[in-house]
């Protein structure tokens, strides 16, 4: 049986999504996403001593399989985190509206809704933003290996799934010849 390809966005997608009007937390979590590849409780897990703003660095410790990890802190996602924790120095990086820490069902529903407000006719959820960053990594002619240590899979197979995905490599194979 043939594996389903993941939804991801376009590079016109994410800039959609990212020109929305958003709360400081919002706009964190969307680029943070588009930007990090985190899945949904990685991100969901981080808390601020996490975040090294210095190094741009985010310390991920809650990865799949009770792996760690260190990622690379995009300049964009490292403005929109600054701007959202407005100087607060310990914590959830992000809370719900009673100040707990944001629930996998409240980033799903509001990845959902900026799909909606973008106008994109994605199914969109948080796993959509991760395939995102793979999409743009291979597109940017970032090999497997590098994609799959960012990403934290174990095996290399697993990233190969984004081979398919990206219309950018295949149309510049395409042309070589």
């Amino acid at each position: 049986m043939a594996r389903k390809l993941p939804t991801w966005l376009t590079e016109p997608e994410r800039r959609r999504l990212l020109a929305l009007e958003m709360t400081p937390r919002d706009r964190a979590i969307a680029t943070l996403f588009l930007y990090s590849g985190l899945r949904s409780n990685e991100l969901r897990m981080l808390d601020v001593h996490d975040l090294d703003f210095e190094a741009l660095s985010v310390h991920v410790r809650f990865g799949k399989r009770s792996k760690e990890r260190f990622v690379p802190l995009h300049a964009e996602a490292a403005t929109a985190l600054d701007q959202h924790l407005a100087g607060r120095q310990s914590g959830p990086v992000f809370c719900s509206s009673r100040g707990w820490r944001i629930s996998n069902r409240r980033i799903r529903s509001l990845i959902k809704e900026l799909g909606h407000g973008a106008g994109l006719r994605k199914d969109l959820h948080p796993h959509s933003l991760r395939h995102s960053f793979a999409v743009a990594l291979l597109d940017a002619n970032t090999d497997l290996e590098t994609i799959r240590d960012l990403l934290g899979h174990e095996d290399i197979t697993t990233t190969s799934i984004y081979l398919h995905c990206s219309t950018a490599k295949r149309r510049a194979a395409v042309d070589r010849i």
